[in-house]
């Protein structure tokens, strides 16, 4: 616990008012042996613990003073607003010039796909998962793009898997493509940009059927790295809804996926947005993004082990499976331990929660 300015000062006081008395005493013990008929000074000794003193309220509070000013954010959290600087972790996730760069190839994919599978297309290749959301983390998202494909455009969702990736693998050009590679439902595509590996995912979609307005697609699961099926339901539409509280549910996933990085918790971003929702449903909503972040944790924490999260647009898949025992007890114990180091001391959220550091 920190000590106030007032027990600092005090403290400053007490240490220099007892070196003066110490200095002071030694300063006549060695004069006295000098000359033995000298004798004992109190007034002497008073004069030297009172001015030791006023130096060491002095010093103890220069010394407090630059602590201030050349302090950690540790330190100056608890006089800031904890609000505030959780909303600047957000904000310093904001897009970056890598960013910038990585939706550049994006706009440049898109438009390939556009051009190439003109009229099998149902819309425009569009940008889907946490950027579309709008719960994307400079740094910690990948790019993800969704091709929506009419029923009667191939066979199978196979072939249309197979024809995007053939598609990037030899058709496609541009400089800074260095992998193309086939994923559990998605074509990886890896760009070296100033420096880094960046992955743009191109997510295939065949229509289920011919109802306007039902917007069901298939996705195709890649036997080589997935098991049961071929296939699996989706559908954007319930995939990016967040229902009442938009914002702050947003807020709080962006945050858990802040804590999710710096701990690598074994958790999809899907299954932290599906169960802040839930968090949100269930549980009187504070107010302050601080208290609805610690309300979601702790429902999280409380019901990782036992409850059962299906898939927003298809209730057969179980997300909540996605995750071993294993796992879901990682989760809990680290969940446990950051509530409780916060609850010890506010200024844990800055070690959980950290700004992105460039």
């Amino acid at each position: 616990m920190k000590k106030s300015e007032k027990e600092t000062i005090e403290t400053g006081a007490l240490v220099g008012g007892i070196l003066g008395l110490i200095i002071n005493t030694a300063e006549q013990n060695r004069e006295k042996r000098l000359n033995p008929n000298k004798s004992f000074d109190f007034q002497s000794l008073v004069l030297a613990g009172a001015i030791g003193a006023i130096i060491g309220m002095a010093s103890f509070g220069l010394i407090n003073f630059f602590s201030k000013v050349f302090s950690s954010r540790k330190e100056i959290l608890n006089e800031a607003d904890e609000i505030s600087y959780l909303g600047s972790v957000l904000k310093s996730y904001e897009p970056d010039e890598i960013d910038a760069l990585v939706l550049i190839k994006g706009n440049k994919i898109r438009s390939a796909l556009n051009k190439r599978f003109n009229s099998n297309l149902l819309g425009r290749a569009s940008y889907q998962g946490s950027v579309e959301q709008g719960t994307a983390l400079s740094g910690l998202s990948d790019l993800d793009i969704l091709v929506k494909f009419k029923k009667t455009s191939f066979y199978n969702e196979r072939e249309m898997f197979k024809s995007i990736h053939d598609f990037f693998k030899d058709e496609f050009k541009d400089d800074d493509l260095v992998k193309v590679r086939e994923q559990k439902v998605s074509i990886g595509l890896t760009f070296e940009i100033k420096g880094c590996e960046e992955t743009i995912d191109v997510v295939p979609a065949l229509r289920t059927d011919f109802i306007r307005g039902k917007n069901d697609y298939n996705l195709y699961k890649n036997p080589k790295l997935s098991t049961g099926g071929r296939k699996i339901k989706m559908n954007p539409h319930k995939q990016r809804e967040f229902g009442n509280y938009e914002e702050q549910k947003k807020s709080a996933v962006g945050l858990i996926k802040v804590l999710k990085a710096k701990e690598k918790l074994p958790i999809k971003s899907i299954l932290i947005k599906e169960l802040t929702k839930k968090a949100f449903d269930r549980c009187h909503i504070p107010n302050g993004l601080n208290a609805r972040l610690i309300m979601t944790l702790q429902f999280i924490r409380d019901n990782i082990k036992t409850i059962e999260v299906k898939s927003p647009d298809n209730p057969r898949v179980l997300l909540s499976e996605a995750i071993t025992i294993k796992e879901k007890d990682t989760i809990h114990k680290v969940l446990s331990e950051t509530l409780e180091s916060i609850h010890q001391d506010k200024d844990y959220i800055l070690d959980y929660f950290p700004e992105k550091s460039f």
